[in-house]
């Protein structure tokens, strides 16, 4: 095919369905649009990163079975680190490649570490999906509080080196372009063996940006853009904010490294 594929992957900071402002006008449509090719977004709102890495290697390497000479390019946008995922045997997948995974994130209160270590709740009720059933909500506020209690963005951030290390050499290996990217700002760490060995390694490549002081939010928030969500803003933006990142920030990048 000569028309290249934009793969797109990320939480609601990049899904289409967030807002129906959204709707095609994801910052992957406008890559696709300068460069004459076709979207397939995944992103999902309320993503966790494990989902999104793990959705996207599913999907780079069937695209490239099904396609062996098209152009890839994936845009992989991460998410928050309090997320992670859960095992639901109990519900039918969305889809071959969701399996029975769920997106779990422990909290939504900026001052959970306090509320958990004074023995309050640290998320409501209402977030406690099939909340109905007290079996299934006897364990999930014990997981749930268990994940908190232990957490660390070091143990996260760790991890997420690693994987993308991997998931960079698996994309090289199926001739996959990509360009990576924090959707939501993440934590500055300090000086941590594991993390800077991984770190030092992952920053060699000019096609990954810095995960600590680049996101998506930020830009926008930086360059006056509009939060879509004017009551209680989220971070989520319009058509005008994405078709400048994409113009300003991604496109030159991808031509930068000499993928287009």
């Amino acid at each position: 095919m000569n028309f290249p594929l934009i793969y797109c992957n990320g939480s609601s900071y990049s899904s289409e369905t967030y807002n129906p402002a959204n709707n095609g006008t994801i910052y992957a449509n406008y890559i696709a649009q300068s460069l004459n090719g076709f979207v397939l977004n995944k992103s999902r709102n309320g993503n966790s990163n494990k989902n999104i890495l793990r959705t996207s290697v599913h999907d780079i390497i069937h695209q490239r079975k099904i396609n062996p000479d098209q152009k890839i390019i994936a845009i992989i946008g991460f998410t928050y680190e309090l997320r992670s995922d859960i095992w639901r045997e109990d519900i039918k997948p969305d889809s071959p490649e969701q399996s029975h995974f769920r997106c779990h994130s422990f909290t939504e209160l900026l001052d959970w570490r306090e509320r958990l270590l004074n023995n309050l709740r640290i998320f409501e009720r209402r977030h406690i999906p099939d909340a109905e059933d007290p079996l299934f909500e006897k364990f999930y506020v014990k997981y749930t509080e268990g994940k908190a209690y232990f957490f660390s963005p070091y143990a996260e951030r760790i991890n997420l080196y690693c994987d993308l290390l991997m998931f960079t050499a698996l994309c090289q290996k199926y001739d996959i372009n990509y360009l990576i990217f924090s959707g939501s700002h993440n934590e500055k760490l300090e000086q941590e063996y594991l993390a800077d060995f991984f770190r030092e390694e992952l920053y060699k490549d000019e096609r990954i940006f810095n995960l600590e002081e680049f996101g998506f939010v930020k830009w926008c928030q930086e360059n006056n853009f509009p939060d879509l969500d004017i009551d209680t803003p989220r971070g989520h933006f319009g058509p005008q904010a994405h078709e400048t990142f994409a113009n300003d920030i991604l496109l030159p990048t991808l031509k930068a490294t000499n993928q287009i």
